[in-house]
């Protein structure tokens, strides 16, 4: 039992904190439909052009699902990712991955919480 996603992404946020805790949305797209490969490339590209990478956070719009409820409905919300997920997932193979992540790095597409 449990609740899982499904890995398709509807949308990014890219956010940092300051020294009080509050968060500051640097970039946010969600969309109705799976994100096309143009949309991941502009998150991509936003984030590395940044000039201070220090404290940035991502999530992902995606589509959940739970055990917990007879119904078993699907919902969309907002997961974080780390940076080494961004990076597979967003760099779209065009740009080589940073030093932190192996070429034959697995990441699971489900995750459970």
């Amino acid at each position: 039992m449990g609740i899982y996603t499904s890995g398709k992404i509807f949308g990014v946020k890219i956010y940092t904190f300051d020294d009080d805790d509050i968060s500051y949305t640097l970039f946010e797209r969600k969309y109705d439909v799976i994100m096309n490969n143009e949309e991941m490339k502009e998150a991509y590209l936003f984030y590395t052009e940044l000039p201070d990478k220090n404290n940035v956070c991502f999530k992902i719009y995606t589509e959940f699902s739970s055990t917990y409820s007879k119904e078993n409905k699907n919902y969309m919300d907002w997961h974080r990712i780390s940076e080494n997920i961004f990076y597979e997932k967003f760099s779209l193979l065009q740009t080589p991955l940073p030093n932190e992540v192996k070429e034959n790095t697995t990441f699971s597409i489900y995750q459970k919480f």
